[in-house]
């Protein structure tokens, strides 16, 4: 009887990926549907490479239409899945950051207006929803973002706020969040990292920019976000296996 490898790690793919591109991760060795009091979530694949840890992959999209970040992080948490890392693109706020480049979240604004962002309605969940516990404990998980500083060294902090999109923010909103001291804008990842902290989920997102503000000129582009995509494919194995070690951080539950 050949039994299914499980995983501590979902990856959230919400970047434009070749054909294949993940075959780096292992090749596929199963597919779940999971079914959630919020819609189903799924197909996810599960990947295992010939040595090392496998991963659980959810192509992901911030969309108006996209599944309830509810049912993504619940599903996780029925996968039996204690760490996701959200890799997404997002619009540079900060003018020291160029198309190509790309930067952790450590904190974050939720500036979304029409997604759930708490389970609190549901209270039948195994977990005590304690607002005050929850304020003191990091946004994302700060041992996740130093494994990504291990093996994409170079890659500076960020403050990311979150939008729902599809609409792009006006030149006059750029100003007003840079001012608030944002450093990136995406719609991947809130309100999920709050909803995964209530749930005791380890999260961590990595954020390749793939714009500008809208009050900053856009540069002409030069395959500068082609490498940079690259560069992060090729680092995804080693991240995978330096991260399913033992907890160390105070956000696991």
């Amino acid at each position: 009887m050949t039994v299914m490898p499980n995983s501590n790690l979902l990856i959230l793919i919400a970047v434009l990926l070749p054909p294949m591109s993940l075959d780096i991760l292992g090749e596929v060795v199963a597919e779940r549907t999971v079914q959630t009091p919020y819609g189903d979530v799924g197909p996810l694949a599960l990947r295992q490479p010939a040595t090392g840890p496998a991963v659980w992959i959810e192509p992901y999209t911030g969309l108006p239409d996209r599944t309830d970040p509810r049912a993504t992080i619940y599903a996780a948490g029925e996968l039996g899945v204690r760490r996701i890392l959200n890799w997404e693109m997002g619009v540079a706020v900060n003018p020291d950051l160029a198309r190509g480049q790309s930067v952790v979240a450590t904190d974050y604004i939720d500036w979304t207006r029409h997604l759930p962002n708490t389970f609190i309605e549901r209270r039948r969940l195994d977990f005590d929803f304690d607002a005050e516990a929850l304020a003191r404990r990091p946004a994302f998980c700060p041992q996740m973002a130093a494994t990504l500083h291990t093996v994409l060294p170079g890659m500076p902090h960020a403050v990311y706020l979150g939008i729902d999109g599809p609409r792009r923010e006006t030149a006059a909103e750029a100003r007003m969040f840079r001012a608030w001291g944002v450093d990136a804008l995406g719609q991947n990842t809130v309100p999920e990292v709050a909803l995964a902290q209530e749930l005791g989920l380890c999260y961590s997102s990595l954020v390749t920019i793939g714009a500008l503000a809208a009050d900053q000129p856009q540069p002409a582009h030069d395959g500068e976000l082609r490498h940079s995509l690259e560069r992060i494919l090729q680092a995804l194995p080693a991240f995978v296996r330096a991260i399913d070690g033992p907890f160390t951080c105070d956000c696991a539950r």
